[in-house]
């Protein structure tokens, strides 16, 4: 996609202009050390300057370029509001150590901490009850964000509002904390913005299920949606050299037929079958042509079930609050169609390896190992890659690509040449997404 620009920019296309202008205004050429030239080279940065603001102003009023603020009021005017960040939650624990003969009162939105950068704030008012050692309550994060997530058992162990409970002794966390998520960044936003128009539509289209699906929760970034498919094992009767099986939707291309021993027959020569009108014909022939039954197995769609299979951002699975807030987002009366079934699902995980074997030069040996192997490099940008997105094949080529044109930043030098001997290509089902595995064998070899 070609860059856009609504006037010229470029800080010498403008200096040559300008210096034009001056030498044609005093009729004679202005040289190096010319106070009018000077004038000239100082005015030109101020009018570059300028430029660049009103091009970038007027650049975002295009989707593509807009950002922060004014990305906001484009999602407003197609009612597509950013969304904002979730909430981490966990369980506390307070306890004494010793039973006392009175009540204790723990207030709701007492702060907790446990590095005193982090608070959590109890949900409800609760009571450790006379004769009772500890008592538990949910608490939320003061603030949204994933950085309130994986905060260990335990952790929190710092009461913040000491006046307003003098007699708990401790409290500690139950639960590793989870559910938070960042406020939607501008790319995703952005792309949701592109798929609101989808939302329009009443017909039930996957586009619309999915623009809601990524709505639902801010964690969610992707998510595939597909009518349901069911595989249906029979065992039919046979009249006259032939068997039928009625139904619509079936998937003739996914009939297996078999043997009386329970091995695959062979189509052509033990059977022949057509689809017509909603009914399976096999015509019967060579190990099956004096069958009494036969046994078949095909996969039909189930028209009017929708199954959605939504995934969080880096891929991460979506655990169970995720998946209820697709549900509910894609099953309101006002965005499901009424003869729809909405079913949501995890996706399934498929692990990889990653073993390779790549070249640099002695000169840029360093370089290359950090831009492959360290932080940010090669390798940790395809892991996040092929993780993050469903309906993508697991890809060695990207991998390929990334060490030897690791191009996402300038003037970064790459492998002379690599070898991936782990992952090999390999096919995914739509609602299944690739994870590594941990497993990291990586070699380098200096050639001069």
């Amino acid at each position: 996609m070609s860059d856009l620009k609504f006037i010229e920019t470029s800080a010498g296309q403008v200096y040559d202009t300008i210096l034009g202008e001056l030498e044609n205004g005093v009729r004679e050429p202005l040289y190096p050390g010319d106070e009018r030239r000077i004038f000239g080279e100082s005015l030109a940065q101020v009018i570059v300057a300028v430029y660049n603001s009103v091009n970038d102003a007027c650049r975002q009023k295009m989707l593509r370029y807009a950002r922060d603020s004014v990305l906001d009021a484009l999602g407003e005017n197609r009612d597509t509001p950013r969304l904002d960040p979730s909430f981490a939650t966990t369980t506390l624990r307070f306890g004494i150590n010793e039973a006392i003969a009175s009540n204790i009162i723990i207030p709701a939105g007492l702060r907790v901490t446990g590095d005193f950068v982090h608070y959590f704030l109890t949900d409800a008012t609760v009571v450790l009850y006379a004769g009772s050692l500890y008592t538990v309550v949910t608490a939320t994060a003061e603030n949204g964000g994933k950085e309130y997530n994986d905060i260990p058992i335990g952790e929190i162990s710092q009461i913040v509002d000491v006046s307003d409970v003098p007699l708990i002794d401790y409290v500690t966390n139950t639960e590793v904390t989870t559910g938070g998520g960042d406020r939607e960044d501008d790319e995703s936003y952005r792309e949701r913005i592109r798929e609101a128009e989808n939302k329009l539509s009443t017909a039930g289209p996957a586009k619309a299920y999915k623009y809601w699906a990524l709505t639902a929760n801010p964690l969610v970034s992707d998510a595939v949606v597909e009518s349901e498919k069911e595989t249906i094992t029979r065992t039919l009767l046979t009249y006259a050299g032939h068997a039928f099986q009625g139904g619509a939707n079936l998937l003739p291309d996914t009939l297996v037929v078999y043997l009386p021993d329970g091995s695959e027959a062979a189509a052509g020569a033990d059977y022949t079958a057509t689809y017509d009108d909603e009914l399976l014909t096999l015509a019967l022939s060579g190990a099956l042509a004096a069958a009494e039954s036969v046994q078949i197995k095909i996969t039909r769609n189930m028209y009017g079930r929708v199954k959605i299979v939504p995934i969080c951002a880096g891929g991460e699975i979506p655990d169970e609050d995720v998946l209820e807030d697709v549900l509910k987002a894609c099953s309101a009366d006002d965005v499901r169609p009424l003869t729809d079934k909405v079913q949501v699902e995890a996706p399934t995980v498929h692990q990889y390896d990653i073993e390779l074997e790549y070249y640099t030069t002695k000169a840029d040996e360093s370089e290359v190992v950090q831009n492959v192997e360290g932080i940010g490099g090669a390798i940790s940008r395809y892991i996040y890659w092929q993780g993050s997105n469903l309906n993508q094949d697991i890809n060695p080529d990207y991998l390929r690509k990334l060490i030897l044109s690791p191009n996402w930043e300038d003037d970064l030098i790459g492998a002379t040449r690599v070898n991936i001997i782990k992952p090999e290509y390999t096919e995914l089902e739509s609602t299944t997404v690739a994870e590594f595995s941990g497993n990291l064998k990586v070699s380098h070899k200096v050639k001069d």
